[in-house]
């Protein structure tokens, strides 16, 4: 089984020749040599130091060119994610294009009533049903380091949110974890269910996710977690988010050579722990809003820029995580419609390999599961758009033509029964005749059909988890909370 994957065929829609790949390429070995970058480790400078880099000062490490080589050719270009209970689910190289939402953020566009407030616990269990309901979503993500859902301790909740997600999915999730204590805690539940820490590596459902801080510093937290993964073989997401104007200069090549060379090292870094460790190339650079200082989540570069990136990932032959689904509006509408549904084609046409972000909105502060619907839908619209087409004796249908032949009609045609059902059809955008009314009363549109169909989804029951199991994690989680001297529970809504 396997889950919902998009694939462009050649030619693919580029936005950078070979040459111009390349002359990046070269641009970030000399940053790397010349330049360096920052590298609050004692750990990664030890490993750093004995492969040949310039370590004599910490804030400014160089790293030689060959080291960089080496490390591509040992990262693999292929990593499987699987479902809970081992089955393999994703698998990330080529073009090869999935989606993957995120259930907790700190507030929620709440479907019932359209109003933004806080997002709780029982809004991260819903949406978790979400994410296992719709699909075109292949994985979850939680972003443990914000300290959501609210009412907990924010060392604390994210691994809360994370523990739903495993209880009310059985898809591949992902986290970027909030500490390495919050590593350890996560990489031990994942073992237990998987049945032991080398099953685990066999068979990865959880990846981990860290982010160099632009431009050019990988921060000891990020290495550490890093370095422990790589140790466990466990899949790591390593992406970078820098400004153009802000954390990169305000150009665009400027912008990806500072990227990629904040990706590239810490790639050499993991690979110098464990040599083959997966990874995936993470990018999302950005411009910065000069007039609010934002980083727009809805803004054209950015899909210009994560589509240079991915084409970078895949210059080097390995997976690729962007973004898309995603909106700077604040309610749900005309705005969100349309940056929603260029990131997905956008990402589509690049070949992204993991597309997170699905149902964010207002900056990446408020999660909207009548955005993660609607996304849903786009997902499938631009697959329809971007398929490849069968060129056959059966689908040119000659000896049907000629049947027919001029005038006639093909709908009560066996060949058209065998055959209508590969037509995308719309569950939320509005396609019926005119204003009239449906026989059960007035006309639902294309808002009403969204609103009722995401009521319905969050009500999903997915996969339950094997009772023993999930009485074992429940200690592991309760071990958390008297960790910090708290009484074991959440906390009411």
């Amino acid at each position: 089984m396997e889950g919902y994957t998009l694939e462009l065929t050649p030619p693919m829609f580029r936005r950078l020749d070979d040459g111009q790949l390349e002359r990046i390429h070269e641009a970030t070995l000399e940053i790397l040599s010349r330049i360096g970058v920052t590298v609050d480790s004692p750990e990664a400078l030890e490993l750093l130091d004995g492969a040949g880099a310039d370590v004599s000062d910490p804030r400014k490490v160089r790293i030689p060119g060959d080291l960089i080589e080496k490390a591509l050719a040992l990262a693999p270009g292929a990593i499987v994610l699987h479902k809970r209970d081992g089955t393999p689910y994703v698998t990330l190289s080529g073009n090869r294009c999935t989606f993957g939402g995120t259930p907790d953020q700190p507030d929620i566009l709440d479907p019932r009533d359209g109003r933004r407030r806080p997002c709780r616990i029982s809004d991260v269990v819903a949406n978790a049903r979400l994410i296992d309901a719709l699909p075109t979503l292949a994985w979850s993500f939680t972003s443990e380091w914000a300290g959501y859902p609210q009412g907990l301790p924010a060392v604390l909740a994210g691994k809360v949110s994370f523990m739903i997600q495993l209880e009310n999915s059985d898809k591949p999730l992902g986290s970027s974890m909030a500490n390495l204590q919050s590593l350890r805690d996560q990489l031990e539940v994942c073992a237990l269910l998987a049945g032991g820490a080398d099953e685990l590596r066999r068979r990865p459902f959880f990846f981990g996710s860290v982010e160099p801080i632009s431009p050019l510093v990988h921060g000891r937290d990020a290495l550490e977690k890093s370095l422990l993964l790589a140790e466990h073989g466990i899949p790591n997401v390593v992406y970078s988010m820098p400004m153009a104007g802000a954390t990169a200069p305000a150009t665009f090549a400027g912008t990806l050579a500072v990227m990629n060379a904040e990706v590239l090292s810490h790639l050499a870094i993991i690979q110098l722990k464990r040599g083959g460790a997966p990874v995936i190339y993470g990018g999302m650079p950005n411009i910065i809003d000069m007039k609010t200082t934002i980083y727009p989540y809805g803004s054209p570069e950015l899909n210009l820029l994560v589509g240079a990136a991915t084409e970078l990932a895949h210059h080097y032959g390995l997976p690729m995580l962007g973004t898309a689904g995603c909106t700077d509006a604040k309610v749900l509408g005309l705005q969100a419609g349309i940056e929603a549904a260029q990131q997905c084609l956008a990402s589509v046409l690049c070949g992204a390999n993991m597309v997170h972000d699905v149902g964010l909105m207002d900056h990446a502060t408020m999660i909207s599961p009548e955005l993660m619907v609607l996304t849903d839908e786009l997902i499938g619209m631009t697959g329809a758009m971007t398929q490849g087409l069968e060129v056959s004796d059966e689908t040119l249908a000659l000896d049907l033509i000629g049947k027919v032949g001029p005038g006639g009609s093909y709908f009560a045609e066996e060949h058209t029964f065998e055959h209508f059902r590969d037509f995308w059809a719309p569950s939320v955008l509005d396609r019926s005749r005119g204003a009239k009314a449906a026989p059960a009363g007035a006309l639902l549109h294309s808002e009403e059909l969204l609103r009722e169909k995401t009521l319905g989804l969050l009500a999903h029951t997915p996969p339950p988890l094997a009772p023993g199991l999930l009485a074992e994690i429940k200690k592991m989680e309760k071990s958390w909370f008297e960790r910090l001297g708290l009484d074991y529970g959440y906390p009411e809504e």
